[in-house]
């Protein structure tokens, strides 16, 4: 047996015997990661190799700031209940149709910000979770809600982990940076939410009816900092400094994103980053709070450090040379597609017991062919197996973080994602044509 594999083997069994023992939670993926990464370099004969394991992580850093600004970001606008009454805006929406598309971007606001569909959780979701409760909706029912609504965050743009992920991918050693992925993100996943909305109208269109009346804490904000430590606001309406921000900054995105081509400036962190800092300085509402919102994103963002030094690792002990060896040869014409479906099929179904980590290296590894001439529609379709990993996962994905964090009781697995069978399928349906017809694809990248 050549020494690529065995420090393959190696790295993937701590790996899956740390996910199989920790039952994939969350918070333990890194560890299990940096252990592997660890096994690989010892394994190699190579010792402890601090400098891959900490270059590793560089090739997300740019990414990686965009996240945390716009996840402090986030997290200030959920804090200081902006997001409490922007809901109660829509709640009066009469139409049934588009009251269920707006819910349904509302839950997905966090996400699409910070590519991390946990943020929606933790706040919009949590928001309207609660107003369907007091209405005596099914926890069953809340739960599909509400990861519908975070993973569709996830997947639109301007951020999303799994593209950011797959983009890192595409660059070989060096990171492709993440730039052109705003309109292929956007018409991959923008279907798929339509669709869920409009089936689950009934639901989502009764949303808020009752709320007031059956839910009196829905009516008044404890003072000072309150339950999550949201801030009072005792009037109805929009606060105007924060509406005036969130605005600002949802329109330099859109500008950003669709012409990227004429005004880039490095992504968009910055916009994050003004949009932050105004409403941590001009209300008031404490570095803790900042701080708070920071921490949401500590353990989405160690995963995504400590799978970089994985990568590196592999590379460095030759793994990702032998996948060159074995896979480049067959790269012409359409076998190059065939191997970027292949590892997207393998990460898929692996995703069901074994969650995040596996699927996003082979997502990685699946875009590496086309190199660093990557066409990003075609990376786009291919982070759609690393996105369905962590919504199909049946321990330690979204399903787990949503009934946890809305202490949904009694609520299944299956019972959950039966709704989410549908848009999921649209979504993959996409994903392919991407991944068939990418190059053909290109006027979608602006």
């Amino acid at each position: 047996m050549r020494e690529e594999y065995l420090v393959a083997l190696v790295m993937f069994a701590v790996l899956i015997i740390g996910q199989i023992v920790t039952k994939n939670e969350k918070k333990w993926a890194a560890v299990f990661l940096l252990l592997a990464s660890v096994a690989g370099s010892l394994a190699a004969g190579m010792g402890i190799r601090f400098r891959e394991i900490v270059e590793g992580p560089f090739g997300f850093l740019d990414a990686a700031l965009s996240v945390a600004c716009a996840a402090v970001f986030t997290g200030l606008l959920y804090r200081t209940g902006f997001f409490e009454k922007l809901l109660k805006k829509i709640l009066r929406t009469r139409s049934a149709g588009l009251k269920s598309i707006l819910l349904l971007l509302f839950i997905a606001l966090p996400g699409m910000f910070t590519g991390l569909a946990s943020l929606s959780v933790f706040t919009t979701g949590k928001l309207v979770g609660e107003k369907l409760k007091a209405q005596g909706v099914s926890h069953g029912k809340i739960a599909s809600v509400v990861m519908a609504g975070a993973f569709l965050g996830m997947m639109l743009p301007p951020n999303c982990l799994p593209a950011i992920i797959a983009a890192n991918g595409a660059g070989s050693v060096l990171p492709t940076p993440y730039v052109g992925f705003f309109m292929p993100l956007f018409v991959m996943a923008l279907p798929s939410l339509i669709v869920f909305a409009l089936l689950n109208r009934k639901t989502l269109g009764a949303c808020g009816k009752d709320a007031e009346a059956a839910s009196p804490a829905d009516r008044t904000v404890p003072a000072s900092f309150g339950k999550d430590g949201i801030l009072p606001l005792p009037d109805e309406k929009l606060p105007l400094f924060e509406t005036v921000v969130f605005c600002l900054v949802c329109a330099a995105l859109l500008v950003e994103g669709l012409l990227t081509s004429f005004v880039y400036i490095g992504g968009n962190t910055l916009w994050f980053f003004i949009g932050a800092l105004l409403l941590l300085f001009a209300k008031g509402s404490g570095v803790s709070a900042a701080v708070d919102s920071l921490f949401d994103a500590v353990i989405p963002l160690a995963l995504l450090f400590t799978l970089g030094s994985f990568i590196e690792v592999s590379s460095m002990t030759g793994v990702r040379g032998i996948y060159s060896l074995i896979t480049l040869p067959q790269t012409t014409g359409g076998q190059t597609t065939m191997v970027m479906l292949v590892l997207m099929a393998v990460g898929l179904a692996l995703s069901f017991f074994l969650s995040v980590p596996i699927p996003a290296f082979l997502v990685t590894y699946a875009v590496f062919p086309i190199g660093w001439l990557a066409n990003p529609v075609i990376v786009t379709g291919i982070s759609v197996a690393a996105g369905l990993a962590y919504l199909f996962a049946i321990r330690g994905g979204l399903f787990t973080e949503t009934a946890r964090t809305l202490e949904l009781k009694d609520v299944r697995w299956g019972e959950s994602l039966k709704a989410l069978w549908l848009p999921a399928l649209i979504m993959l349906a996409i994903a392919l044509v991407f991944v068939l017809y990418g190059d053909p694809l290109d006027f979608l990248i602006m």
